[in-house]
């Protein structure tokens, strides 16, 4: 934090998720809805040998997937 303050560029400041914003996290309830369908959404995955459905792909397209 210091050396960002003080706009000095090291290893640490050039690091991508220092230089990014994140993305904005929604407000209730749109949040918990959208938990709770990727939670299921998860579960299903699981009972399906994997297969994802929309909502899962559109989120590994996104970067925000949980395909690791």
């Amino acid at each position: 934090m210091l050396d960002r303050l003080a706009g000095t560029p090291t290893e640490r400041t050039q690091i991508e998720m220092v230089r990014k914003k994140p993305l904005p996290f929604p407000p209730e309830p749109i949040a918990t809805a959208g938990i709770e369908a990727t939670r299921w959404s998860l579960d299903r995955a699981d009972h399906r040998e994997g297969r994802r459905n929309l909502l899962l792909r559109t989120l590994d397209k996104l970067g925000l997937g949980f395909d690791s």
